[in-house]
């Protein structure tokens, strides 16, 4: 492995392990929580306004001044959990246990979060409902076909009854002659065949009739099939809206406990690695380059201060530190191309403060 290569995977691994190593998913979980407090808003929404449309008209632009007022409370319930549940898990971190107003935190949080859950899967379901919509389509698809079924039935009966009319009144002619004489052969059996016809066309009214009850059931079965495979579909989607309801939820609590352990992770590692002699030496070089640049206000090709008069300056501010501390810095800063002696013996600034700064830390890191 190279050296250089080594020197990444000793930052990465000892050095701020977690601040480092965990600093992108901490992000990423954080702002995509939010991500999940803006879709429960939007699905809340829905709940409450399909409540509160109920309410009669009362004082002038009602309607914008609820629709407001929704948003801005759903609004302010998200960022009240969000708060809550923060200061819950860091409070247990903290104290690595559970007191009585840690759980009465949990326990808030647990409300708030069902309450929450509560709100959006219900505006979800409000949102997605479209069975009465589904209902009354078919209804009225089925009225339609029922009606045209109607229509075309009563045509063909009609015709049916007008050939009953006609044929009984020729029987009623033929059944009353002037003269009062009786039927002959041929005229019984013309009255005969026109009564076997009547009887024909009265079982083919029945007939019409039977076939009319079964479309009209056919179609009733058909759309209410229909109606239960767009139910099905429906009921689906709510399903699929109680996992995505779950699920943001879920997003909120890790993105905002992930964030409060990381924080208070990266303190207590920091704490720990500014106590060790490494970084108490950063600290210590920190201070004297402030002192060197003469708190940031000495520039590119401005003369260096000695180390005699940087003694005399730590001793005005109280530093702990003596002559050799000093000596070692004044060299630490050569090494480090911050100074550069002139031609006549004289250090002169190589880069700016801010520069210096990154430099010396970077030294140190390594």
């Amino acid at each position: 492995m190279k050296l250089e290569q080594f020197e990444k995977l000793k930052l990465r691994l000892e050095v701020f392990k977690l601040e480092k190593n965990f600093f992108a998913l901490d992000r990423v979980l954080y702002y995509f929580s939010f991500l999940g407090n803006i879709f429960l808003v939007y699905f809340g929404y829905f709940f409450i306004k399909s409540t509160v449309d109920g309410v009669p008209d009362l004082f002038p632009y009602q309607e914008q001044f609820l629709t407001v007022f929704i948003a801005l409370f759903l609004i302010g319930y998200e960022l009240t959990k969000r708060f809550v549940i923060e200061q819950s898990v860091t409070a247990a971190l903290q104290k690595k246990g559970v007191n009585s107003n840690i759980l009465a935190g949990l326990i808030v949080s647990v409300a708030l979060i069902a309450g929450s859950f509560y709100l959006s899967l219900n505006g979800a379901h409000r949102l997605i409902d479209t069975t009465e919509q589904i209902d009354q389509a078919v209804e009225e698809k089925t009225n339609d076909k029922v009606i045209k079924f109607e229509q075309e039935h009563d045509d063909r009966v009609a015709s049916y009854k007008k050939e009953i009319e006609s044929y009984q009144n020729r029987i009623d002619v033929m059944m009353n002659p002037a003269e009062g004489r009786a039927l002959y052969r041929s005229e019984r059996e013309t009255i005969k065949r026109w009564e076997q016809n009547i009887e024909k066309l009265r079982a083919e009214i029945k007939t019409e009739d039977a076939r009319l009850e079964e479309q009209t059931a056919k179609t009733e079965t058909k759309n209410q099939a229909s109606v239960t495979k767009d139910k099905e579909k429906v009921a689906e989607n709510d399903n699929a809206f109680v996992f995505m309801t779950f699920f943001l939820e879920f997003i909120i609590i890790l993105g905002v406990g992930f964030n409060a352990y990381y924080v208070l992770g990266s303190y207590d590692e920091t704490k720990k690695l500014m106590e060790t002699p490494k970084y108490k030496q950063i600290d210590l070089n920190l201070k004297l380059l402030k002192l060197y640049y003469q708190n940031g206000k000495k520039t590119i090709g401005d003369q260096a201060v000695s180390a005699s008069k940087m003694l005399a300056l730590v001793k005005t501010q109280k530093l702990q530190c003596n002559y050799q501390d000093i000596r070692n810095f004044v060299v630490l800063c050569t090494e480090l191309d911050i100074t550069k002696e002139s031609s006549n013996n004289k250090k002169l600034f190589q880069v700016g403060y801010e520069q210096a700064k990154k430099l010396v830390m970077k030294d140190d890191l390594l």
